[in-house]
């Protein structure tokens, strides 16, 4: 009797691709939105960017959290080949 919890936990149920789903989609929202306040943050910290050199702009207070938010962007759009699944499905 205290096998059973174990031997229904193990088994698969139906919904498992529904949660895939839905735990990717939420994976890439947070990526999106997460990459885009640390972009926004970025561009806002290093705000007059016309008149700096490359020198100035990679040294600059804003540059980690720029480069940090492009990053986590294109995370977001491989989230589905971290996960293991093809893009066909």
């Amino acid at each position: 009797m205290k096998f059973q919890g174990i031997i229904s936990f193990v088994k698969q149920d139906g919904n498992t691709e529904k949660s895939d789903e839905s735990s990717i989609r939420w994976m890439k929202t947070a990526l999106f939105g997460l990459g885009g306040l640390f972009v926004l943050t970025g561009l806002i910290r290093q705000w007059p960017i016309l008149g700096k050199t490359y020198m100035q702009f990679i040294e600059g207070p804003g540059y980690l959290s720029l480069m940090l938010g492009l990053i986590m962007i294109v995370l977001g759009f491989s989230v589905r080949l971290f996960v293991g699944e093809d893009e066909a499905n």
